[in-house]
């Protein structure tokens, strides 16, 4: 009798733990790529109904996320780093090139904000390049290292 009961306990505990990851979210999917997938969620519906007098006030989860490029190095040879001082910054941001030899037209650095519009183009010239980014409001901003069209590295930025 003790073996039955703790066959169906275990079961039990064993069905349970199945659902315990599953939700209905407004959106999501699985992406896939040749290294694998992955599946995903943005955010929760309602979860909790709550009485505030005469009005239902829906509660909910929404989760953060942020979006980063992974993927395979298509230039391992080049080396660069952004240097930005202070991170985050309020102002100047220093772009500094190691391991790259800058061609006689110089190399041109993007800079885009969040929605993807273009706020700035700076050429490099130098190992060391400074430009402001303290008109713009604070945030995360992407920057852009090309040479000629080839995109060579991409930067995050954050703007305090």
């Amino acid at each position: 009798m003790k073996k039955i009961l703790f066959l169906f306990t275990l079961s039990c505990i064993m069905v349970i733990s199945t659902f315990g990851q599953s939700d209905i979210v407004p959106a999501g999917g699985t992406a896939t790529g040749s290294g694998g997938s992955v599946t995903y969620t943005i955010g929760q519906p309602a979860i909790q109904r709550v009485q505030n007098g005469n009005t239902y006030i829906i509660e909910g989860v929404q989760q953060p996320y942020e979006i980063q490029t992974v993927g395979v190095d298509d230039f391992p040879q080049i080396v660069l780093n952004a240097v930005v001082y202070p991170n985050p910054t309020d102002n100047i941001v220093q772009l500094k090139l190691n391991g790259y030899e800058i061609p006689d037209g110089g190399l041109t650095a993007r800079l885009y904000d969040g929605n993807g519009r273009l706020l700035q183009t700076v050429t490099v010239s130098d190992d060391l390049t400074a430009f402001g980014i303290g008109q713009y409001s604070s945030g995360s901003y992407l920057l852009d290292l090309l040479d000629g069209k080839r995109k060579l590295k991409t930067f995050k930025i954050i703007r305090r």
